[in-house]
């Protein structure tokens, strides 16, 4: 089953990932400044993970394929991906977000890095 973890980094930022049914890490936030707004963005990310257009498909300075995951109305970037090694498997990437966040679980701890 898929899975959100809330995590806060060594500055006091909260940030979330999403496991997949696989239980691989297919994305994680940017960070926030308190628990309750990461978790309002992690319902953002369960309504529009469906919606190609929540999607910013980007090349790096290097060529390598990326994306950012934003709110579709304010533009505010919710996480950016990793660096792809080629298009199709950033797609791969985005299809895994899409089939696991809709119904993916929220762990109710919160652990530190």
């Amino acid at each position: 089953m898929a899975l959100f973890k809330i995590f806060v980094d060594k500055k006091g930022l909260y940030h979330f990932l999403l496991k997949s049914d696989s239980k691989h890490i297919v994305f994680i936030s940017v960070g926030f400044s308190t628990k309750t707004n990461c978790l309002k963005h992690i319902q953002t990310v369960k309504r529009n993970s469906v919606n190609d257009q929540a999607y910013s498909r980007l090349k790096s300075n290097y060529g390598n394929p990326y994306f950012k995951f934003r709110k579709i109305r304010t533009d505010e970037t919710i996480g950016i991906s990793e660096l792809f090694l080629n298009r199709s498997v950033m797609e791969r990437k985005i299809q895994e977000i899409k089939q696991s966040a809709v119904h993916a679980h929220i762990d109710k701890l919160t652990y530190t890095i």
